[in-house]
């Protein structure tokens, strides 16, 4: 049985349209952070990476042996199509929850629960959710000196 703050959040979730979903998440994370007591680290802040898509922080790591670093980011989608989805780099995706509709240079592809995939630096990426929301784990792969 959900408890009062679930029934809230996923109200939230529904009520909403995509384009909302990032101001939604954007407000818990506020509520988070009062409720942390100033430990701002350990919180995780959302912000609207497209219409339709709400990407958290990026953790970085920076490798010493090998000219790589990965951003890592949490993107949450809500229901419906997204906006083109920036690809500035190679990005290894996992759909941690919920099932999606990938639109790769316009190859569709349904992807549920569990699955990975390579999205091309340069690609054109949109997403459609036919749930509530679905969370993917984005990996971008960067090369080189940067």
């Amino acid at each position: 049985m959900l408890g009062a703050r679930e029934s809230v959040k996923r109200a939230c979730i529904v009520a909403l349209f995509p384009p909302l979903l990032g101001l939604c998440l954007l407000g818990q994370g506020k509520a988070q952070n009062e409720q942390s007591k100033g430990n701002s680290d350990q919180n995780v802040q959302y912000e609207v990476l497209v219409k339709g898509v709400a990407a958290s922080r990026a953790a970085e790591i920076q490798f010493k042996t090998a000219f790589v670093r990965l951003e890592i980011r949490n993107l949450a989608i809500g229901h419906g199509q997204t906006e083109a989805i920036p690809v500035p780099t190679q990005i290894l995706m996992e759909l941690r929850q919920g099932s999606v509709i990938s639109s790769i240079n316009q190859e569709k592809r349904e992807r549920k629960q569990g699955d990975f995939w390579v999205v091309e630096k340069g690609s054109a990426l949109t997403l459609q959710n036919p749930g509530e929301v679905a969370v993917i784990r984005a990996i971008y792969i960067f090369e080189g000196n940067s």
